[in-house]
């Protein structure tokens, strides 16, 4: 009795450091559980007393012990030629519901023939001589054998596997977790498990939205009938591409859908990676966002239905950037290094055409390598400086603070932005535009001169270049504004 515990003992023992050597080699998992099982049970029947028991139960307890040994070996066959194949890529991993089905049909021809051959019982005369139970059991198994053979057709037909996010068309969407022989289990939004037969799952329209490598994000818009559907679609277009998780291929697209009653409705069409319904409500989310807040740098807004007949009046929150003043605009330009030696009356030209813009959250300012026409002084907020590297992220150069500029290099030479900007936190930005310096350069040819002097320094200073270099590069500015700015006059 001793030796037989002592086996055992150091058999389940020895299965824990088999369990973690296949599961660093990430192999299959072993039938721990039923190999421990099979184990105890050859224990137990090696070291009872059999001849103290009934002899009506002496055959039953051996047929036991070679029930669970006939389970394990079969449970191994299929570890042994199907799972482990599969798991060094020697084949195409084998469907779930299959090892269910090899393990379930298996096992019942292992019980039939152990039971027959240890207990001398036929199981198979009895259920097929017995009508009424074969009657029972065909009427049990009914709805079994309708979800049986429904997974088997999921399985084999490979129209969606696990981590797939499908909607069933009945609003149950979700994440599928497993699909067994009986049921597709999903993962919803809020955590929860779903459990939908498989049956349901053939007789629906199933839309699998990460079949093909990329997930689609549709939703709808109305925006006011001022609005031109050309500048509409365009506005549109330029929030979806410019945002970091919508994809470049397939490429977004806008679409005039319909006139309403009180709008012009677009429908809007972006691509990002597989994820679940949480990672599209998110996007669209920040794409809804970024559209208001561009929307209300073009003097627009999202419309609704207005029942009274009498005007309109748009009524400004406090941080709206049209609430600065003409003032305010001269004193926050005479902070800029560039404009700080205006006279006042240069200042107050200036600043009648700038324009104060509201950025949101995570929103592009510029991108880098486009043609930009303007520069920005931070007025509120911050915003970030990044730079492309190839086939990996953007990394930050800097961090902009109210009162710094950014893109003045391109406007005054009118070269692609170096470099990305966007936008850490919803801030305002005070916009100058070439079309509004270009007056001032014409009437004041001294100021050029100085612009030059000021960029260039600049520059120098924060790439350590030498006097030398700085004035070199100074004069190649000054002549390249010039050609701009006579140009732009003309």
């Amino acid at each position: 009795m001793l030796e037989v515990w002592l086996t055992a003992i150091v058999l389940m023992v020895l299965l824990l450091p088999l369990q973690l050597l296949i599961r660093r080699l990430r192999l299959p998992k072993l039938p721990i559980q039923l190999a421990t099982l099979a184990i105890l049970s050859w224990s137990v029947v090696r070291t009872l007393p059999l001849i103290v028991l009934p002899a009506q139960y002496q055959a039953w307890i051996s047929t036991l012990d070679e029930l669970m040994f006939s389970y394990l070996g079969i449970r191994m066959a299929l570890w042994g030629f199907l799972e482990l194949p599969a798991a060094l890529r020697l084949r195409k991993e084998p469907a779930q519901i299959l090892l269910q089905l090899l393990m379930l049909g298996g096992g019942t021809v292992a019980t039939v023939i152990v039971v027959q051959e240890q207990a001398r019982f036929n199981l198979v005369s009895l259920v097929t001589t017995s009508a009424v139970l074969t009657a029972m059991l065909g009427l049990a198994a009914q709805e079994p054998l309708k979800d049986l053979f429904a997974g088997l057709e999921l399985q084999f037909d490979d129209v969606f596997s696990v981590g797939d996010f499908l909607d069933l068309g009945d609003g149950t969407l979700g994440v599928v977790v497993s699909i067994n022989w009986r049921d597709t289990c999903l993962r919803d939004l809020t955590g929860a498990l779903v459990v939908v037969p498989n049956t349901k799952v053939t007789e629906v329209v199933v839309r699998n939205y990460v079949a093909f490598g990329a997930m689609g994000n549709r939703f709808n818009l109305g925006l006011d009938y001022s609005l031109p559907p050309s500048r509409a679609r365009q506005l549109l277009l330029d929030v979806l591409e410019k945002h970091p998780r919508v994809l470049k291929q397939p490429s977004p697209a806008v679409r005039v859908q319909a006139f309403a009653d009180s709008a012009i409705t677009y429908d809007l069409l972006a691509f990002q990676q597989p994820g679940n319904l949480g990672d599209m409500l998110d996007l669209r989310s920040e794409l809804l966002e970024q559209i208001w807040f561009s929307l209300e740098r073009a003097g627009q807004s999202v419309p609704y239905p207005v029942r009274e007949l009498r005007p309109k009046r748009v009524i400004l929150d406090s941080g709206h950037p049209e609430q600065l003043s003409l003032q305010e605009r001269c004193n926050l330009l005479s902070r800029n290094p560039l404009f700080g030696d205006l006279s006042e009356e240069e200042m107050l030209q200036l600043a009648t055409t700038t324009s104060c813009l509201r950025f949101a959250p995570g929103e592009v300012v510029v991108r880098e390598g486009n043609r930009g026409d303007s520069l920005f002084q931070v007025v509120q907020g911050q915003v970030e400086v990044l730079k492309d590297q190839d086939n990996d992220e953007p990394f930050q150069v800097a961090c902009l603070k109210p009162g710094d500029v950014f893109g003045e290099m391109s406007m005054l030479t009118d070269t692609n932005r170096s470099a990305t900007v966007r936008a850490l936190e919803e801030c305002v930005l005070l916009e100058v535009s070439r079309p509004s310096l270009g007056p001032l350069l014409q009437q004041n040819p001294p100021l050029m001169n100085q612009l030059a002097h000021l960029v260039s320094k600049r520059r120098g200073e924060l790439d350590g270049m030498e006097r030398e270099k700085v004035k070199q590069h100074e004069n190649q500015l000054l002549k390249r504004m010039k050609q701009l700015f006579e140009t732009f006059t003309l």
